[in-house]
């Protein structure tokens, strides 16, 4: 398959097979299976295969092959509902297996920070956690950061949405909250010295057909509102066609570049550049906000470990490293 992704033009069974050193028959069953899971392959006389569009819904391999080679050890799971993605990556760390990545189209129990709900309805998000070692000096809360930084810029990038950040863990656009992040340490079968770190993520890519829940309905969003849907095409490899054949959000390749540009900041450390990033996109530095003990605060700024600050009474430097704030205004 990156073969077929890689190609600017159409590939011939014979040089797919010269180059995976295989014979053509195996080349064509191969052809077979892939388009038995969704992805369409032309294939022409005289010229031969070509890639057209990948499956929209979740698949192991569609994910795997946009993955860097950092993740070539991963193992992942995708289902079509679950309870919590955070629960089963922890359950599967618990089982050996790590690095991980499991994904699904829905959750049922789907966790927040500080045991919050995430509304997590069927087929329009992107829920996934992935779970890996984490033995580095740098504190685990700043994988909050770095996953939100990772998020925004595929978000940009890909599909030309500017995206905003609520410290530490919402990712906010256009005043609305379309996604979350929940950052858990947890401790690995029989090294209870390594932490492992699972990071789970879940986006609102569409509206509910039936709408969001009253007491949501003024606060979240969806990533579809943001879109220019008069530019939006196949040749954009965030996007892929459903079975009506009307464009939607390629989950696979969504998820493989979060990931992607995850490990591209994680590469960079103990360097914590991409942290100015991340300042710049806190919309809620200078503006008052409303702490969970009741108080009410005026950020100044994200420190080097993520955490807020502000000025106390006495004009003295006050970091947060955890809880939940609001706007005054929000």
């Amino acid at each position: 398959m990156k073969l077929l992704k890689e190609a600017e033009e159409s590939l011939s069974g014979e040089q797919i097979a010269s180059k995976l050193d295989v014979s053509r028959t195996a080349v064509w069953k191969v052809i077979d299976v892939f388009r038995s899971q969704g992805y369409v392959i032309e294939g022409v006389q005289n010229r031969g295969y070509r890639l057209v569009s990948e499956p929209y819904l979740f698949s192991e391999e569609a994910i795997r092959s946009r993955l860097s080679d950092d993740w070539s050890d991963l193992y992942i799971r995708c289902f079509e509902t679950v309870t919590s993605t955070n629960l089963f990556a922890r359950v599967a760390v618990g089982e050996g297996k790590i690095p991980c990545l499991i994904v699904t189209n829905g959750q049922t129990g789907g966790r927040g920070r500080r045991g919050k709900s995430f509304y997590s309805p069927p087929h329009v998000g992107l829920y996934f956690s992935l779970a890996f070692s984490w033995d580095r000096e740098e504190p685990p809360s700043l994988l909050t950061t770095m996953a939100a930084v990772a998020i925004c810029r595929v978000l940009e990038r890909e599909l030309g949405v500017r995206a905003d950040v609520k410290w530490v863990n919402d990712i906010f656009i256009d005043g609305k909250k379309v996604g979350g992040i929940l950052t858990e340490a947890i401790a690995q079968r029989d090294l209870s010295d390594e932490k492992a770190i699972v990071i789970g993520v879940g986006l609102n890519l569409e509206r509910p057909e039936q709408g969001y829940p009253a007491e949501l309905r003024e606060k979240v969003g969806a990533l579809s509102d943001a879109l220019d849907h008069t530019n939006m095409c196949i040749d954009g490899t965030a996007f892929a066609k459903d079975e009506e054949g009307n464009l939607t959000f390629n989950r696979n390749v969504l998820v493989a570049m979060m990931i992607n540009e995850l490990t591209c900041i994680m590469s960079e450390l103990p360097g914590r550049d991409y942290l100015d990033e991340y300042r710049e996109r806190c919309f809620i530095i200078d503006r008052e906000v409303v702490l969970d003990d009741g108080r009410t605060i005026v950020p100044t700024g994200i420190s080097d470990d993520g955490a807020l600050t502000y000025c106390d009474a006495d004009g003295k430097i006050r970091e947060i490293t955890s809880g939940e704030i609001s706007l005054v205004s929000f």
